[in-house]
């Protein structure tokens, strides 16, 4: 016990440390030039790439455009903005917007002085590490190059990382009900403050099959780091994916390494805790660093929008709404999904029967195990209710990850069991891994 003890000490060091370095690149962000970003928001302005709160996605459903107006507005304020470094990044100054932002686009384009308020500190907005010195370099259009390369990689190193580890038809089942019933491969065009988001999940999946290879802490810290990376850069599009993804391919690759499924049900328990601590103390931290700069009151907005966002607004307030609303917006919007879920329904009976005749009641635990995690969608809707009624035009996203959660658990669960010669070096590389 004491091991584990020393153990979540030092993660909780390295995550104190992490905030640290997450402050210094958001200054460093807000110290790029606001001249050069102005004039290429003047310019999308007048191109069309900044202003509509709202676009066909290309696939039947909605891009959420008013975030993107959001992020690219982050951090613009009048170039001679005689507050210090430290206010501006404590604060978080943004432009309103789309329609209201185009107006105020053009005042500061035209020289004149407008000091955006600095009051978005409910958000680390660490987006801004990327947005700000691309768009002092390029227009709205380079930016979206930009996201769609990195999208593309971190997307290919977590198809590759799962089925290196898990072979191609795992992967495939993770990966394939998101990108065959969403929006999400269309993103980083259409609405590119999603793109980055979910290049987050999958990078954070890429790092976390990675580092399962060496046992359940390896994956903890791994997968604490991802949930402070999507904290960081997200806002609050599509955690529950992140979250369900991450704890379920580290239980994935440790149960396909050992064949245990007590050290299955370990590591999963223990990723599924370390994520949300991780992504909430960097939460947190980031309305204490705002607080610091911009005094207590940010807590009382804190927590007026976060009591909305769990159950105010006019919106239903019956237990389920949010996972109802979400699962209409899906499958009403999107033509594949009823029939891949039909579809993913009788291939996980199959794969529970060759799991079960393969593997006794041992392939039903590790099944569960693996699994588990897809009941963090429905209970992320639940809890929130409020914001996943509002936006489930893009939250909808993590209900097909919970599809592959499942797939990839059958999958996992069939597969043959191991030679004897395989495990022994399995269980080798965690031991040696083990401080």
């Amino acid at each position: 016990m004491s091991g584990v003890v020393r153990f979540a000490a030092k993660a909780l060091a390295g995550l104190v440390a992490l905030q640290v370095v997450f402050f210094a690149l958001l200054m460093a962000a807000q110290a790029v030039p606001n001249q050069p970003i102005i004039a290429n928001l003047a310019r999308a302005v007048e191109t069309g790439d900044y202003g509509d709160p709202y676009g066909p996605d290309g696939v039947g459903g909605t891009a959420d455009r008013f975030t993107e107006c959001a992020e690219l507005g982050y951090g613009v304020t009048t170039p001679d903005d005689p507050r210090s470094l430290w206010d501006l990044t404590t604060g978080g100054p943004r432009l309103s917007s789309c329609d209201d932002g185009k107006g105020e686009i053009a005042r500061l384009a035209a020289g004149e002085e407008f000091q955006t308020p600095a009051t978005y500190f409910r958000y680390w907005s660490g987006y801004s590490v990327l947005t700000r010195p691309v768009l002092a370099l390029t227009d709205v259009s380079g930016l979206r190059l930009v996201v769609t390369g990195l999208f593309a990689a971190a997307v290919l190193a977590a198809f590759l990382a799962v089925a290196r580890r898990l072979g191609t038809t795992a992967a495939f089942a993770l990966f394939l009900p998101v990108a065959a019933t969403t929006n999400a491969l269309a993103m980083p065009d259409r609405a590119f403050t999603h793109g980055i988001a979910l290049a987050t999940v999958a990078a954070g999946v890429a790092l976390t099959a990675v580092a399962a290879t060496r046992g359940w802490r390896a994956a903890v810290l791994a997968a604490g780091f991802s949930a402070a990376l999507f904290c960081y850069t997200d806002l609050l599009t599509v955690p529950p994916m992140s979250w369900a993804l991450c704890a379920s391919v580290a239980g994935a690759v440790v149960h396909a390494q050992l064949r245990d499924w007590r050290e299955t049900w370990r590591t999963v328990l223990a990723v599924g805790a370390a994520w949300p601590l991780a992504f909430g103390f960097t939460w947190v931290s980031r309305w204490v660093i705002g607080a610091l700069g911009q005094g207590l009151s940010v807590f009382s907005r804190v927590q007026e929008v976060s009591q909305f966002r769990l159950d105010g607004g006019d919106v239903s307030k019956t237990f389920g709404a949010g996972l109802v609303a979400n699962w209409d917006y899906w499958t009403g919007h999107s033509v594949t999904a009823v029939p891949v879920v039909v579809a993913a329904a009788v291939l996980l009976v199959g794969l529970l029967v060759v799991a079960v005749r393969r593997h006794g009641s041992a392939g039903l635990l590790g099944f569960a195990a693996v699994g588990l995690p897809a009941l963090v969608v429905p209970a992320w809707y639940c809890v929130l209710s409020n914001h996943s009624q509002i936006h489930a035009f893009f939250v909808y996203r993590s209900l097909p990850a919970a599809v592959g959660v499942l797939l990839l658990a059958g999958v996992v669960a069939a597969k043959r069991s191991r030679t004897r010669v395989e495990a022994d070096a399995g269980e080798a590389r965690l031991s040696s891994a083990k401080p």
